[in-house]
């Protein structure tokens, strides 16, 4: 086994073809940490009888005392499964990466452990990632646990959904809640559009009371990266209040004419009626005649306030070869009522499906289904898109240098180091 150095279109042409491939894995993500966290930045292949069986691209820093550690977003790109090629990339990471004074490799590769539904029910587990546990273990490499919540740089619990050609078909997928939500959010005219400017200043001045231990530098300089290869796009939700005022105007107007039907069969006492059924309707229309009057006065409020709308809502979102990982889904608080975020949703999958991805990844959750979980609420308000819960594998250390290596556990207990 050989390590050679690979140049960034290099590694990006093998990158995106191989079975692990990720955003993570680019030259835009590493281009991203270099500057927002001043990391160094190495390609590398691993070549095996002149054929390039694998690669990586490596962020590093120093730690202390002129030691380093690497780090490869998602793990390796190298077939996990093949015995020899995990032991034959290992051994001449190790003796590579040791004279050159680094203490650990860190990977975290998009094995999957596990599928999910929402109440923690498995509907995949796979049959070879103990298998793969036992082979990187035997190669020193370290496993930081099958961890349920933040402790990982990276999460190892995210929600997948499918994405469909058919709108309609989509929709139908959905859970009866989810499209009920988006039929009301429809209702108040929300509309989702996709943001051509790249303006990072409004981006951020709209998402930093939520957002901003960040900072704007971070938003920044992940866009300026991946909007390079047109792998970023920022899209808003807003209300377009002219729009809703009509809607409610007109849903109403609807109803009323419904209750006055009503009212005039249980009037007339016709025989043909079942008027015990037509009374209840009555009652029924009576309270949507009362939720549309709020909505008339809400709407007639937001048109006079504003007239030409109101942002409502954002999303973020990074995609790779054959799927959209959606970032950030931002829905203003005093909006939460409207459903911007199901409405979001639904309409970034539409999108992304028209231009043939297969999967969006709908974020980050905790592993703990409990439903008395403090964490409960952020499993459940991705449940329902046609979505599951995908498990992967974790975190693993690759030791390069043991006695350094707990000289810089023992240092990392008092203070965070990366």
């Amino acid at each position: 086994m050989r390590i050679i150095t690979l140049k960034e279109d290099e590694f990006n042409n093998f990158a995106k073809k191989h079975k692990y491939e990720s955003f993570c894995q680019t030259s835009n993500y590493a281009n991203f940490k270099a500057q927002q966290e001043n990391y160094d930045i190495h390609y590398l292949g691993f070549e095996d009888n002149n054929n390039l069986v694998g690669a990586t691209m490596v962020i590093y820093k120093n730690l202390f005392w002129g030691y380093k550690y690497a780090y490869a977003p998602r793990g390796f790109l190298i077939d996990y499964t093949d015995t020899y090629l995990v032991n034959a990339v290992t051994q001449a990471l190790k003796r590579l990466l040791y004279q050159q004074k680094f203490i650990f490799f860190k990977i975290d590769p998009p094995i999957i452990v596990s599928e999910r539904d929402f109440n923690g029910n498995y509907i995949y587990q796979s049959e070879t990632v103990n298998d793969i546990l036992n082979t990187l273990q035997k190669n020193d490499y370290e496993h930081l646990g099958f961890n349920l919540y933040n402790e990982s740089i990276l999460t190892r619990f995210n929600v997948f959904a499918k994405l469909f050609p058919n709108a309609k078909a989509m929709y139908n997928s959905f859970d009866k809640d989810i499209r009920d939500n988006i039929s009301f959010a429809n209702k108040r005219a929300i509309k989702v559009f996709e943001d051509t400017t790249g303006d990072i200043d409004k981006f951020y001045d709209y998402i930093k009371k939520s957002y901003g231990r960040k900072g704007k530098r971070y938003f920044l300089n992940m866009y300026n990266h991946f909007s390079k290869t047109g792998d970023i796009k920022i899209f808003y939700a807003e209300i377009d209040t002219n729009a809703y005022a009509k809607n409610t105007n007109n849903l109403y107007n609807i109803e009323l004419e419904k209750n006055e039907g009503l009212v005039k069969i249980i009037e007339s006492g016709d025989s043909k009626y079942d008027i015990d059924r037509v009374i209840n309707d009555k009652i029924e229309s009576d309270k949507t005649l009362s939720i549309y009057k709020k909505d008339i006065i809400t709407s007639t409020d937001m048109l006079r306030k504003y007239p030409d709308g109101i942002l409502v809502g954002v999303s973020l979102v990074v995609t790779q070869k054959k799927g959209a990982n959606i970032l950030l889904n931002y829905e203003s608080p005093e909006f939460k009522s409207f459903n911007v975020n199901e409405m979001m949703t639904f309409e970034l999958m539409k999108y992304y499906a028209n231009k043939n991805y297969k999967f969006i990844n709908l974020g980050s959750v905790p592993g703990n289904f409990d439903p008395k979980s403090k964490y409960y609420n952020t499993l459940i308000s991705k449940k329902g898109f046609n979505s599951s819960v995908i498990e992967y594998i974790g975190e693993f250390d690759l030791i390069i240098n043991p006695m350094m290596y707990k000289v810089y556990k023992n240092k990392s207990k008092k203070k965070k180091l990366i």
